[in-house]
């Protein structure tokens, strides 16, 4: 590989990689989230903070 093509390589391989990975570990976890996973990614539902983000209240009451 030249020197000239380094730059432009390393993106595509990174979106590659990043690529597989969203196919293989979290578009299963869309269909079947048997480990939680989706859920506790879930950062607002209903209009209000999850349980797992609930920490964030007070700054988002302008407390902190």
């Amino acid at each position: 590989m030249a020197v000239d093509n380094l730059p432009g390589e390393l993106p595509r391989d990174a979106s590659a990689e990043f690529g597989d990975k969203l196919i293989d570990s979290v578009f299963p976890a869309f269909l079947n989230d048997r480990d939680g996973i989706i859920e506790r990614a879930t950062i607002v539902r209903e209009g209000g903070l999850t349980r797992n983000f609930s920490y964030m209240d007070k700054f988002l009451a302008g407390e902190e």
